[in-house]
């Protein structure tokens, strides 16, 4: 089966959504960007603080 093309609209592959980010996408302003950092290293500490739980409980369980 073959696409036929309108001449109107595109067909959307990655090629296209990628240049089309990069010629339309809003940038993003620097508190955007800190805060997805932000995001990302408090997501990143629970996580690591989680096993850190599961460690101990554990090391808890193997001494008794």
């Amino acid at each position: 089966m073959t696409f036929k093309w309108d001449g109107k609209s595109r067909p959307s592959d990655d090629k296209y959504r990628k240049r089309w980010d990069e010629i339309f996408k809003k940038e993003k302003t620097l508190h955007e960007e800190l805060m997805e950092g932000f995001e990302k290293e408090q997501k990143e500490l629970n996580e690591s603080y989680q096993q850190s739980k599961l460690n101990r409980k554990e090391r808890d369980d193997k001494e008794k």
